[in-house]
């Protein structure tokens, strides 16, 4: 397998920023009602009084965080050049617009504001239950073995096609995501693979862009907290094909009742590829051998049938890595460079990546964001392991994947479960902190060749802001200080002469 791209944190640079022209509101909410005046000339845009600049105009909307219109005064006072609402104001002396959604006209005002970055790039929107991070880590992956100037925004930060590291990135408002599109905009990229959260699109952060390519990974029941019901996960998750353009391509690793979900929204122009292990997909695999070291599936496409090698074994990562593929084949790249460039990555960092120094025992390190995400990763470790599986846990993942119903479904697969307070690597750990460690030193000494440890952290989700890119996260740099200390052989103490 070729040698694998590391990424490293790069902290010096923040996000470009378009210049800050003045803009009519009237050509960029084309619905609004105007009052007051039948225009708004502003250089910015801002929801938050507090942070409200001379001449940027103020959306006032309903949050979760409270209602925005009582504070449309004291953005005035601040020297709002005009007021956008979700409902009539009274009078505030600046001209006022009327709008359906106050967070998708905010979307709208922070895309035209940036300069309308997507519109220089082929935008690739990723969302889904889970896999979201990997394949637009191997979607990335696979242009850029193709030669095409490629940049990726996901959980694991921002990277340009001419940098070898990953720069920090919070894209989970409009205001973020259209900052960051613009930096690649400016770095010359042809292609733009973005990840997509139901949060996000719940936000209407892609509001006012057009994507050239949809990928949808899976519709699995999650984020239940968030969205209410299954049906509402499900139409906020379509509601980013409605962004495809006339001619644009869904790429689809969903069941067939997924797809009915998405083509009901799909243009009637754009094309579909399916992508899966099902043989009724246009990008399939079929399986040739597969261990805790590896797989390996035969991948098809049209009259193209290629090998493809992977470190990571499980399920999920294979279905991650057909997308990838069936992203690349959108765009005329051939099948065998789809795999070279896959192959050439690896998985992403964090996301069901091997741990090794050496041991025996096949560990990896994973960080799910859901229990179907973190069911479909176990059971198909069982099914490749002879021995015992075992499951080292953050207690913050533990917490998030739903506390009491975390050890019922770590049960139905794994032998032992340990679980570890975020504390366990205090300066001045607690009683409770050394019999954790305790645990995690007894379950770790105790595995052999025929077993199997997975280390899950609560790093990246859609309920999370991204963590440092490419970095270990505490509990799996534990764990790898374990093994490297275990591997290290201890002398024996010179004997002294008789």
């Amino acid at each position: 397998m070729p040698r694998k791209t590391s990424f490293r944190c790069r902290l010096e640079s923040g996000p470009a920023t378009a210049d800050r022209r003045p803009l009519a509101v009237s050509t960029i909410l084309q619905m609004g009602r105007f009052f007051a005046g039948d225009e708004i000339v502003a250089t910015g845009v801002c929801d938050a009084a507090e942070r409200c600049r001379p001449g940027e105009v103020f959306v006032a909307r309903v949050t979760a965080d409270g209602d925005g219109h009582g504070d449309a005064a004291r953005a005035v006072a601040r020297g709002a050049a005009g007021v956008v609402a979700e409902r009539m104001l009274p009078a505030v002396g600046v001209p006022l617009c009327v709008v359906d959604d106050g967070g998708e006209a905010l979307a709208r005002l922070h895309h035209a504001f940036a300069g309308h970055p997507a519109r220089g790039m082929r935008l690739i929107a990723i969302t889904g239950t889970s896999g979201k991070t990997t394949t637009a880590w191997l979607a990335a992956a696979v242009l850029a073995e193709a030669g095409l100037r490629v940049g990726t925004l996901s959980d694991l930060g921002c990277v340009g096609p001419d940098d070898g590291v990953a720069e920090p990135a919070d894209a989970s408002s409009a205001a973020g995501f259209a900052r960051w599109l613009a930096q690649l905009s400016a770095a010359g990229c042809t292609h733009a693979v973005v990840e997509v959260s139901s949060r996000m699109l719940a936000e209407h952060v892609l509001a006012g862009v057009t994507c050239d390519t949809v990928a949808v990974t899976n519709l699995a029941t999650a984020h239940l907290d968030a969205h209410a019901t299954r049906r509402a996960y499900h139409a906020i998750k379509a509601r980013l094909v409605e962004t495809l353009d006339r001619d644009g391509c869904l790429v689809s690793g969903c069941d067939p009742a997924g797809d009915a979900t998405l083509q009901s929204r799909l243009p009637l122009t754009a094309t579909l590829i399916r992508a899966g292990l099902a043989a009724d997909c246009e990008l399939r695999a079929t399986p040739v051998e597969g261990s805790l070291f590896g797989r390996t599936v035969l991948c098809s496409w049209r009259d193209q049938v290629v090998p493809l090698s992977l470190d990571t074994p499980v399920v999920p990562f294979v279905r991650d890595s057909l997308l990838a593929a069936a992203i690349g084949v959108r765009y005329g790249v051939p099948l065998e460079v789809a795999v070279r460039g896959i192959e050439s990555v690896g998985p992403a960092p964090g996301r069901g990546q091997r741990i090794d120094r050496g041991q025996e025992t096949p560990l990896f390190v994973d960080a799910p964001t859901s229990r179907s995400a973190l069911a479909a990763t176990l059971a198909s470790l069982r099914r490749l392991t002879r021995g015992r599986l075992a499951v080292i846990a953050a207690e913050p993942l533990v917490t998030r994947l739903g506390g009491d119903a975390f050890g019922p479904l770590v049960g139905r697969h794994c032998d032992a479960c340990v679980v570890a307070p975020t504390s366990v690597l205090a300066d001045d750990p607690a009683d409770t902190d050394l019999a954790a460690y305790a645990r995690i030193d007894r379950l770790l000494g105790s595995l052999g060749p025929d077993d199997c440890g997975i280390v899950l952290d609560a790093s990246g989700g859609d309920d999370l802001p991204p963590g440092p890119p490419g970095r270990r996260s505490p509990l799996a740099s534990l764990v790898e200080a374990w093994l490297q200390i275990a591997q290290t052989p201890v002398e024996s103490p010179p004997r002294r002469a008789a």
